[in-house]
């Protein structure tokens, strides 16, 4: 894993995690808009870059950006966020970070996909991820963005999801049969860690109303962490309001802060 940090290291941490087969600069419409008031830590998990080697599990990531905020004596973050698989990864980076005895004042999480489903469906949906990365290999934004797929995947927002789904065609060469296995095992094998009462209330989950995560997920969120903030917005879909209403995104992001 690297570490990829934005502003001034004496302004308060936040941890920005990006989804699945996606590198920390997908999300540079958000973080791009907060360095100059945070100090950002953008992590690029295991193989998702020249030479990273292989993604290994939720548990795993987690512990790398455990280590490197220990490491680098941070004791007090402001926010954990997540996007996606991000926000798996980032419940679990909460759960360790409080154990060591870190501070972790509030965790924003987008599109969760809190689920744990068979290993039949899970088999299948490593094999439509592979497909779709071994498609975008060698391929250009402007062939990508004319596949049909993708509007069946965002209808009418594809075009400003442009910038992510150029972030995932450029990992895609990096992205091995192991990686992409590892990551729907990590995407669609979720636990619910318990969390106390208090933290609840510091958890805000952000969905769009058409995503499938939103359909599929919110009941065991809302069973597991009742006393959480949700916020669900209405003709949305997966991550597409922070891409289509960036500057409103970023103020809700501030004021849940």
């Amino acid at each position: 894993m690297r570490f990829n940090t934005f502003g001034n290291i004496n302004n308060p941490t936040l941890i920005m995690l990006s989804g699945s087969f996606a590198p920390g600069k997908s999300m540079e419409n958000i973080y791009g808009k907060l360095k100059n008031e945070f100090y950002i830590i953008v992590p690029d998990y295991t193989g998702h870059y020249e030479g990273s080697g292989t993604f290994t599990t939720r548990r795993q990531e987690a512990e790398y950006i455990k280590e490197y905020i220990i490491k680098n004596k941070i004791n007090n973050i402001k926010l954990i966020y997540g996007q996606s698989m991000g926000t798996e990864i980032g419940m679990e980076l909460l759960c360790q970070l409080l154990k060591s005895n870190i501070k972790v004042e509030k965790a924003f999480f987008d599109g969760a996909p809190f689920i744990k489903l068979s290993f039949l469906y899970k088999k299948f949906m490593y094999f439509k991820f592979k497909t779709m990365i071994n498609l975008f290999r060698n391929k250009s934004i402007d062939e990508v963005m004319n596949w049909k797929f993708l509007k069946k995947f965002a209808g009418d927002k594809v075009e400003q999801l442009r910038p992510m789904i150029e972030s995932v065609i450029q990992c895609s060469p990096y992205l091995t049969n192991k990686t992409i296995k590892n990551e729907v095992e990590c995407c669609y094998t979720f636990d619910f860690p318990p969390m106390t009462d208090e933290m609840q209330k510091n958890i805000l989950f952000f969905y769009g109303e058409d995503e499938k995560a939103y359909k599929t997920c919110i009941k065991g969120v809302k069973k597991a962490y009742p006393q959480s903030e949700i916020i669900v917005k209405k003709g949305q879909g997966h991550l597409t309001y922070a891409c289509e209403f960036t500057d409103e995104y970023i103020n809700k992001i501030k004021d849940f802060i």
